[in-house]
């Protein structure tokens, strides 16, 4: 295994642009932005019941997605307690696997209902042409859990050396629910770079 190398709030690394702490203000923006999206979905009386539920936005006048929330016990939102999370940033590769990646999302799907603990699942298209990923847990074992899965077990192993260049994860809390989305902060960054053999890592504490 490889070793971890630990960086302090403020530690640059000018041979990995990726993982400049200028890069965490818009991130977490677009995470608050992201669980904010969700109290509004949330907020609205016609919303389907049946779960998992997935809901898209679609690009004007175009048929993909710009984001999707897979809602699998939003029960959990009508609660003020705190919930866990987990946001992903990924600096895709120009010739990346676009049938990989359709293959781990399908097994993705299939196991989101499988994880009690996992509430939902959001995947938002950036400016820049990437997806940032938010996922919410009621507790951290459940996000351990969902970490020892086999969808996680493919993200890792299969889809992100080849199709990514390198990743940002965060640890965060929403520490009164989902209604104060802008309340959301993020105290751990994890950092993945697939260009270096072996793969090189680092992990970030935030102030």
């Amino acid at each position: 295994m490889e070793n971890v190398v630990q960086l302090s709030p403020t530690d640059i690394l000018a041979e990995r642009p990726f993982t400049h702490p200028t890069h965490i203000p818009g991130d977490l923006s677009t995470l608050r932005y992201m669980a904010g999206q969700l109290c509004l979905t949330l907020q609205n009386p016609h919303m389907p019941t049946d779960l998992p539920q997935t809901i898209l936005f679609n690009l004007p006048e175009k048929t993909s997605w710009i984001h999707r929330q897979v809602l699998a016990n939003p029960q959990h939102f009508a609660k003020t307690n705190l919930i866990h999370v987990v946001g992903f940033f990924g600096q895709s590769r120009s010739q990346a696997d676009i049938e990989l990646a359709q293959e781990f999302d399908l097994t993705l799907m299939k196991e989101i209902p499988q994880h009690e603990g996992l509430i939902s699942y959001s995947t938002m298209l950036l400016k820049d042409g990437n997806y940032a990923n938010l996922v919410l847990f009621t507790s951290e074992t459940a996000q351990m859990g969902w970490s020892r899965s086999e969808a996680h077990a493919k993200a890792v192993y299969e889809l992100s050396p080849n199709y990514y260049h390198s990743i940002r994860i965060y640890n965060g809390r929403l520490p009164h629910g989902i209604q104060q989305s802008d309340a959301l902060i993020l105290h751990k960054a994890r950092y993945f770079d697939y260009d270096q053999t072996p793969m090189w890592r680092g992990v970030r504490t935030l102030a």
